[in-house]
């Protein structure tokens, strides 16, 4: 009240910037980041329970000759692949653009594939495979529609 009239207009102006912000609407998804959040701690139990599971399939199971390798590849390949598509989720919906998230549905293609084989045609196919693998086709479908749903929005929106 007693400040000089610079020192209002400035006051005034960030009001305003302060009113703007507030104003603008959030797009991001909670939902697909409840998910996200989720599923990034089923993975570090999926990632545990699965290479025991090989540990114990490699001793007791008569695998072909080569065939338990390339099936290990798998795995390590979806456990690389997963936290990268989880990140670019995240990403892509806190930052509120379609590119992150157009990778992660990219990226999803091949952990449905690769989750499928692991709950129908992997050598030896415990019922430990088929329910972790089949929560995690769940995690992926759902995760997979959320993110359309919200990069639909983003585009809509134009923050690609």
């Amino acid at each position: 009240r007693g400040g000089s009239a610079s020192q209002q207009r400035q006051l005034v102006e960030a009001r305003v910037q302060y009113a703007c912000v507030m104003a603008t609407r959030m797009l991001s998804s909670l939902p697909l980041q409840v998910f996200l959040y989720f599923n990034k701690w089923f993975d570090v139990i999926y990632v545990l329970v699965v290479a025991l599971a090989y540990i114990y399939k490699g001793e007791r199971l008569p695998y072909p000759e080569g065939v338990l390798g390339l099936e290990i590849f798998g795995f390590i390949m979806i456990a690389i692949i997963e936290p990268c598509r989880l990140a670019l989720a995240s990403q892509g919906n806190k930052t509120e653009t379609v590119t992150p998230l157009a990778w992660s549905l990219a990226l999803s293609l091949p952990l449905f594939g690769a989750h499928t084989y692991y709950v129908r045609y992997q050598t030896f196919v415990l019922r430990l495979d088929q329910i972790l693998n089949i929560f995690s086709i769940c995690f992926l479908g759902i995760e997979f529609l959320l993110s359309v749903i919200t990069g639909l929005v983003f585009w809509q929106n134009r923050r690609a």
